[in-house]
């Protein structure tokens, strides 16, 4: 049967894209079959994560040192994700904790030693320097992956699951060499927007907040000195042409008044709108280092779905052009900028917002703010908005799909937005947490709903991990 289109304006998440098991959302005029084939079976372990970014690194490592065999399935050419390729794009690994009682000692077990080898042991926080980091990032993950015995497969999407009797046995994956399954007693989802919770048929939430992304970037061959002078001397903007700003490019003063005259030209737009339903922005900041450099990073707000593939490789086109043509525009209408030029793009696309699981027990803002206490905690919390003694439990719970067994998501894929759950530490955590409890349904038998959370926190406390302060340690019965 034919569908029609979406429009952009009445469709909840752009109308093009898929974004659950149906498919609903393709702009679908005809169907073929896919013919049947059998697929080679290239692994066959204990534990399979899907997704290498900073969360699927730990949980990987983690399952891997508690003996479980392990994969971790990667889409880019190197793990890491906002922290490797992605280029950090905002933020160091602890940029949002205030809290005064937020790990004094640092996070502890696998996260701490992963966090010290990226910055070679120095006295400083992971992401305090973008450009190092993100390379040190892939790299230490690489070797303690391969240290601790664990497979990896990069530049490979997981395109499906593979269930027996309802429950979650593994994964397909595709890359060069074609379609492969991966089979597994126990799969981490870690993909940021719970896809293969979602095409296993768990019931998933879609986070209530407008979706962001941004792609970071660096500029090279600016002259600061001349930059600052310019502002000196432009003084002041008029009252028109900081009404001008308000109402078309908040936040653009430092551009005034070229981007202005570009704008009015037709030549280059600011805030650039993606058909009806995204638009595009941009931030930088100096960055310093031989040679001295820019750090950029676009800003994609809008009524799209971060697991829609349609839409965003309509927005990452976009983006494409318009992060040269911002550049461009600087070299021509911004002093201090005429001998500059694009010196690098991440391949890697940020993102807040889209699906993640519902889960056994989601854990909500006001639990953060409040202080929630939970049996099955697995670590603590720290709200970054609001001092709360003692921070927050996340439970175990968290992490398991109602309906569906086989399966934990970490990461975004757990992580509803309103909390905030989504910083790095938080991240790291997450990872540490899953890949114990999936290493320890593997070796007691039983499915990751069912371990028993008093071994799983006497693991996790065992690994060095920061659990809790000493108090609520107490408490569990752990110190």
């Amino acid at each position: 049967m034919e569908q029609k289109p979406i429009p952009l304006d009445e469709a909840s998440n752009v109308g093009t894209g898929l974004t659950g098991t149906g498919g609903d959302l393709w702009q679908v005029k005809e169907h073929v079959e896919r013919p049947v084939k059998n697929v080679p079976v290239i692994h066959d372990l204990d534990v399979a994560v899907a997704g290498g970014g900073v969360t699927g690194i730990i949980a990987g490592l983690t399952a891997a040192r508690q003996g479980a065999k392990t994969i971790v399935v990667e889409p880019f050419a190197s793990l890491g994700g906002n922290m490797g390729p992605g280029m950090f794009a905002g933020g160091s690994l602890h940029l949002a904790l205030h809290n005064p009682e937020a790990f004094e000692n640092g996070l502890g077990g696998i996260p701490q030693e992963f966090n010290d080898r990226v910055v070679d042991h120095q006295d400083r926080m992971v992401g305090s320097d973008y450009f190092r980091d993100s390379k040190a990032v892939p790299y230490v993950a690489t070797k303690m992956l391969g240290e601790a015995g664990s497979e990896m497969l990069v530049s490979t999407m997981v395109t499906d699951v593979i269930k027996e009797d309802g429950k979650v046995r593994g994964l397909f994956v595709e890359n060069k060499s074609g379609t492969a399954a991966v089979k597994s007693k126990v799969v981490i989802d870690c993909t940021g927007t719970a896809d293969i919770a979602d095409r296993a048929g768990a019931p998933v939430i879609e986070n209530p907040k407008d979706p962001s992304m941004g792609v970071f970037f660096a500029i090279a061959g600016f002259d600061d000195a001349q930059f600052q002078k310019s502002l000196k001397d432009r003084g002041d903007l008029s009252e028109d042409d900081q009404k001008w700003v308000d109402e078309h490019a908040p936040g653009s003063e430092q551009y005034m008044p070229g981007v202005r005259k570009a704008w009015e030209s037709g030549e280059f737009k600011i805030v650039d709108r993606v058909d009806n339903f995204a638009t595009l922005e941009v931030a930088m900041k100096k960055a310093g280092g031989d040679p001295p450099l820019i750090k950029a990073r676009t800003r994609v707000n809008g009524h799209y779905h971060p697991g829609d593939g349609l839409a965003l490789s309509r927005i990452q086109q976009r983006m494409e052009i318009y992060i040269y043509d911002f550049v461009s525009f600087l070299a021509k209408y911004v002093p201090g900028f005429e001998k500059s030029y694009l010196f690098l793009t991440s391949p890697y696309f940020q993102a807040r917002g889209g699906k993640c699981i519902e889960s056994e027990r989601v854990v909500t803002a006001d639990d953060v703010l409040q202080g929630a206490r939970f049996d099955d905690v697995v670590y603590t919390y720290y709200c970054d908005k609001r001092f709360v003694e003692g921070g927050c439990d996340i439970p175990y719970r968290m992490f398991v799909p109602k309906q569906i067994d086989g399966l934990l998501a970490a990461g975004r894929s757990a992580t509803w937005r309103g909390p905030q759950l989504r910083q790095r530490y938080s991240m790291q955590l997450m990872g540490q947490a899953t890949g114990a409890a999936a290493a320890l349904a593997v070796k007691t038998g039983v499915e990751p709903r069912n371990v028993d959370i008093k071994q799983l926190q006497k693991t996790l406390y065992d690994l060095g991990s920061e659990m809790a302060p000493t108090k609520r340690l107490q408490e569990l019965g752990l110190a």
